[in-house]
């Protein structure tokens, strides 16, 4: 049985969920027997990461990598696991989406990377790292399918042109086949979804392709954005470009991947060669270039720090430790400003 779930991360039974519950209807129409659940999580505590490394360090010493942060978003994450297909809609308040969001991603991508938890996973197999490998629940990482809505008021993308990239980082730990990212923006004069039937429609289309899509390979998947197109990355299907300081060559911030930008009859294009495809953010090969920097920062700066021991101690107590003596922080006490503002 097919489980599609919808994350909404909009206010009570407002436009980001009515659009969610309307694609979750195109996924039960093209799969009546398909259980779907709906979360919306405002009114949910998820606390941002706060960078412990408790969930990698059971990991590494052959436990389950358990997030040590207690609140609602252990339920969340067990729904995530528990589907196939997700819709995920957000609203873009400044720019990007709600900060709730990223407090999700920053939790849920750490721990569901597929190549830093299979790399530890190798190391148990060889008995480089303690613990059994088979241990580790493999489907928590099984690929699924994922389209992305950004929510926002402003007639122009001027206001939202970070909403559907953003909300791309949810998806690429697990290797998320992504079937649309549509930015439903002009909310303002629109007023409510049910007032643009093309919008419902789109919402609708999106809930079906995304639940057809899942248990087929990538190249399978013919993206669906009848809003604004293909865009630029044929990976990720944004138009947004990081431009070099020289030259012509270009990065796609969302996969990763590398090109060249040239202007052909007025229109800008890029060459992408085959190979970045396959280093992409969200490919095996791509996550795995990333475990590799981060397994090797340890080789890097521990003898740099050992060799500069003393003036670091040094440091850390006189600049550090010591700066509420010296200048002093906030604290929770010291909520009264002492001039009006």
């Amino acid at each position: 049985m097919l489980h599609v779930l919808g994350l909404s991360f909009g206010k009570k039974n407002a436009n980001c969920d009515i659009l969610c519950k309307e694609a979750l209807y195109g996924a039960r129409e093209a799969f009546p027997d398909a259980e779907i659940k709906f979360i919306n999580t405002q009114r949910l505590k998820i606390d941002r990461c706060i960078g412990c490394g408790a969930c990698s360090g059971a990991l590494e010493h052959g436990k389950d990598n358990k997030c040590v942060v207690k609140d609602d978003f252990q339920m969340v994450e067990n729904w995530i696991r528990w589907a196939d297909s997700i819709i995920l809609v957000a609203p873009v308040y400044v720019l990007q989406p709600v900060g709730q969001f990223k407090n999700l991603v920053d939790r849920y991508s750490c721990r569901h990377d597929t190549s830093a938890i299979n790399w530890v996973l190798d190391k148990r197999r060889t008995g480089e790292m303690p613990g059994n490998p088979d241990d580790y629940p493999q489907e928590r990482l099984r690929v699924k399918s994922v389209s992305y809505v950004s929510v926002g008021g402003a007639t122009t993308e001027d206001w939202t042109s970070m909403g559907t990239c953003s909300l791309h980082l949810f998806g690429y730990p697990t290797m998320m086949n992504v079937v649309s990212n549509y930015n439903a923006n002009s909310m303002g004069t629109i007023g409510n979804p049910y007032l643009k039937d093309e919008l419902i429609d789109h919402m609708h289309e999106i809930g079906k392709r995304t639940a057809q899509a899942y248990g087929k390979d990538r190249s399978e998947i013919e993206y669906y954005n009848p809003k604004d197109g293909d865009g630029i990355c044929p990976v990720c299907h944004q138009r947004i470009l990081t431009i070099e300081r020289t030259g012509t060559n270009v990065t796609c911030p969302i996969c990763g991947t590398h090109g060249t930008l040239s202007i052909e009859d007025g229109q800008i294009k890029v060459n992408w060669p085959a190979s970045e495809f396959e280093r992409a953010r969200g490919t095996f090969k791509g996550l795995r270039e990333h475990t590799v920097e981060i397994q090797s920062f340890g080789s890097i700066c521990g003898p740099k720090i050992m060799a500069n021991k003393a003036m670091l101690d040094e440091k850390m107590d006189s600049r550090v430790k010591k700066f509420d003596e010296a200048i002093g922080a906030l604290t929770n006490e010291e909520a009264d400003i002492p001039w009006n503002v």
